[in-house]
């Protein structure tokens, strides 16, 4: 941890953000999971981006009361270079271990990125780390495809290959969809739509998180500019 915590501040710091300000944004959105298990959830979302880092509040309030709900803050900074790559940190609290992602998206050429990512998972008697790496290319304005491959050590661990594409429009209006097969039979799907400040979406889960449960959720969403797209 120590070796890859050098390398990400020396990433870090060799990147100029002034270079290409990334854009700014405010928004919010409420979910409504149901789960295999029909302990529901729902979920309420606050975030600010107001240059190269995010902040974001979320709240988990479980329909069944044995459950406790949690408070997971959220903080990420994100740099970029002189290329527009992508250099990122983040942690997020959540009920019994703490989150955080170190990973870089490089920009290879005009239209092709490529990803990788480490997330250690901190607990009280034990760390997990997940892994995932993959790349996006993009065509005329924001449209793009991506293929990712992710490793998650939890309940004995699991792969996941997530495709996506989006299509979308000058104004960065778009629709995406996403197949996500995975190791042992099991399959994720969602669909997401973007038009103004308005963002809804539903998606669908195996094994959710790695666990057992399956789960649907529905999202609506608003989102609104702080600052012109670069």
């Amino acid at each position: 941890m120590r070796r890859l915590a050098c390398t990400l501040l020396f990433l870090l710091a060799a990147a100029t953000p002034a270079a290409a300000t990334p854009p700014a944004y405010v928004g919010g959105q409420v979910r409504y999971w149901w789960f295999s298990d029909h302990n529901d959830l729902r979920d309420a979302i606050v975030y600010w981006v107001p240059g190269p880092f995010h902040v974001q509040l979320e709240y988990w309030d479980f329909v069944d009361h044995a459950t406790l709900d949690q408070f997971r803050p959220e903080v990420g900074l994100h740099l970029r270079d002189r290329r527009k790559s992508v250099y990122t940190l983040q942690w997020r609290h959540e009920r019994n271990q703490e989150r955080f992602w170190a990973g870089t998206d490089q920009v290879v050429s005009d239209h092709v990125v490529a990803r990788a990512e480490v997330s250690p998972i901190v607990a009280s008697d034990s760390t997990l780390f997940v892994v995932s790496a993959g790349g996006d290319y993009y065509w005329t304005s924001w449209n793009f495809a991506s293929a990712t491959a992710i490793r998650d050590p939890r309940e004995g661990g699991l792969w996941v290959f997530p495709l996506r594409v989006r299509l979308a429009n000058e104004a960065n209006d778009w629709v995406q969809a996403t197949l996500a097969p995975a190791s042992r039979g099991t399959i994720g799907w969602a669909f997401d739509v973007k038009q103004r400040w308005l963002k809804l979406g539903i998606e669908r889960n195996s094994r959710y998180d790695f666990t057992r449960l399956d789960n649907t959720i529905l999202t609506v969403g608003v989102e609104f500019p702080l600052s012109p797209e670069p």
